[in-house]
């Protein structure tokens, strides 16, 4: 029997809304993500799926697999929001409650699209359209923890056959760029206290070998590739001025577009950071938080993805939609909306027109960015060398929002957002009852991925015995 997911999920439209409005509400931060983890199990526990929540050390990551045998096809999910940017669905600024978190990167229509695709191919397969295993991870704390990584090194992957995912954009389509791999830690400072005016020979400032440690740091930027980056804030400067601060820190990311140099400037680093002890006479520990892998893109699995996307369409906008983006463009600079037209490649410059003076995409880009770098970083990412892996990208807010603000996590709250959201569960659900139909193109994806890795075996980045920093920044 023939069965039909994009029915299904329009059938299904309304509970899929809920839930996005649900875990939009809730806007729960890295780790912390309770109420949206256990609302998604609740779920798919209802539907007949094998749900095991706490999975890989982490209270809020789950694995929830339904039907059996092979291709095993992994539909990867996100939920986690970002601090202090509570938002209102308004075009205007407008916390739900004010310092609270706001999902500014979208992963509640991340995490809903998800489920949609996982509800529907679990459909198809009590239908007898298809057989083999669909299986909903659940990955919480994208944007502070390789979470993805965590449940790869808990071995949770090594049955899947291929993943997929998708991301809420500005833009439609299959990205086939890479990302940069990335270290995060914290390096803590030890000195001596002491009266800094009455006594400071006896101090020993944890300051001064942070603020020396920057400074080493920035001259190596001289002498790292272009395309690499450095970036750090001070977590910890001491307390009052007339106190030789004992205790300092600086919190540092180190990316590159290979895994191998995040290694090899990192080491430099941490030898800048010994020096600054050397030079203060301080004392040193370096908290590892978090390491991510650069993105590997399955183009065998993208072609699907993009024949699945051509098949549903974009997200129909009606004129609510267009007057609540060309609202919320207001608040940003029209730059904004070039810089984000200006992704779009020149071969593919009749879209870029097409979409020229709009404030809401409405069209589907061929897949694009092959051989380029996009310049974030990704736990995706991680899973790309594990099993072959892709990703699209849907339009569910305007042209130019910038990322982790909130005006994106406006839309991730109302019917662009909503509308984006459905079509990526369609599509997603599409390209796993395909692959689960196509052992040729499983087959296919698999050879793809052996060359692509040329030999190369992945270590998960995250030291052992690390643990999810669950407490460590809490739920703002």
């Amino acid at each position: 029997m023939k069965f039909d997911v994009k029915a299904w999920v329009e059938n299904h439209a309304q509970e899929l809304t809920e839930t996005n409005n649900k875990i939009w509400a809730f806007a729960e931060t890295g780790l912390q993500e309770s109420k949206s983890a256990q609302l998604l199990a609740d779920i798919l526990s209802k539907a007949g799926f094998s749900v095991d929540l706490g999975v890989a050390d982490m209270p809020t990551a789950l694995v929830a697999s339904y039907g059996s045998g092979k291709p095993i096809i992994a539909v990867l999910a996100e939920y986690d929001a970002l601090s202090g940017i509570s938002q209102k669905a308004l075009p205007v600024k407008e916390p739900l409650e004010e310092g609270k978190g706001g999902h500014g990167c979208g992963h509640n229509m991340l995490g809903t699209g998800s489920l949609g695709a996982c509800l529907a191919v679990k459909e198809a397969i009590d239908a007898g359209t298809v057989t083999g295993t669909i299986r909903f991870y659940g990955c919480p704390a994208e944007e502070i923890f390789n979470a993805k990584g965590q449940m790869a090194k808990a071995h949770l992957f090594d049955d899947v056959d291929l993943a997929i995912t998708w991301h809420p954009a500005t833009l439609t389509g299959v990205q086939l760029a890479s990302s940069l791999a990335v270290n995060s830690a914290v390096f803590n400072f030890h000195g001596v206290t002491a009266h800094a005016a009455g006594d400071p020979f006896n101090g020993r400032s944890a300051l001064d070998a942070v603020e020396l440690m920057n400074v080493g740091v920035n001259y190596l930027r001289e002498h790292i590739t272009p395309d690499a980056r450095i970036h750090y804030t001070i977590t910890n400067g001491g307390g009052e001025p007339n106190v030789v601060p004992a205790e300092a820190a600086s919190w540092y990311y180190v990316r590159a577009p290979k895994r191998k140099t995040v290694e090899e400037i990192y080491a430099k680093v941490i030898k800048i950071a010994e020096g600054a002890c050397l030079m203060t006479e301080t004392s040193l520990d370096v908290e590892f938080i978090d390491g991510t892998y650069n993105l590997l893109p399955n183009e065998t699995i993208g072609n699907v993805l993009h024949e699945k996307l051509m098949e549903v369409g974009a997200p129909q906008f009606d004129c609510e939609d267009k007057a609540f983006a060309e609202a919320i463009s207001k608040t940003y600079p029209e730059s904004y909306i070039a810089s984000h037209l200006d992704k779009i490649p020149d071969s593919l410059a009749e879209y870029k027109d097409n979409l020229t003076g709009k404030y809401l995409c409405d069209t589907i880009l061929p897949p694009y960015g092959k051989g380029q770098i996009q310049m974030g970083s990704t736990d995706v990412a991680d899973i790309s060398w594990v099993v072959p892996t892709a990703q699209f990208r849907m339009a569910t807010h305007a042209i130019g929002t910038p990322g982790h603000s909130w005006q994106l996590a406006a839309s991730a709250g109302m019917s662009i957002g909503h509308k984006g959201m459905l079509q990526a569960a369609k599509a997603l659900g599409l390209t796993a009852i395909d692959f689960m139909q196509s052992p040729e193109k499983v087959a296919e994806a698999k050879a793809e991925f052996i060359k692509s890795t040329a030999g190369e075996t992945y270590t998960c980045p995250l030291p052992d015995g690390l643990m999810p920093p669950i407490n460590r920044f809490g739920n703002k």
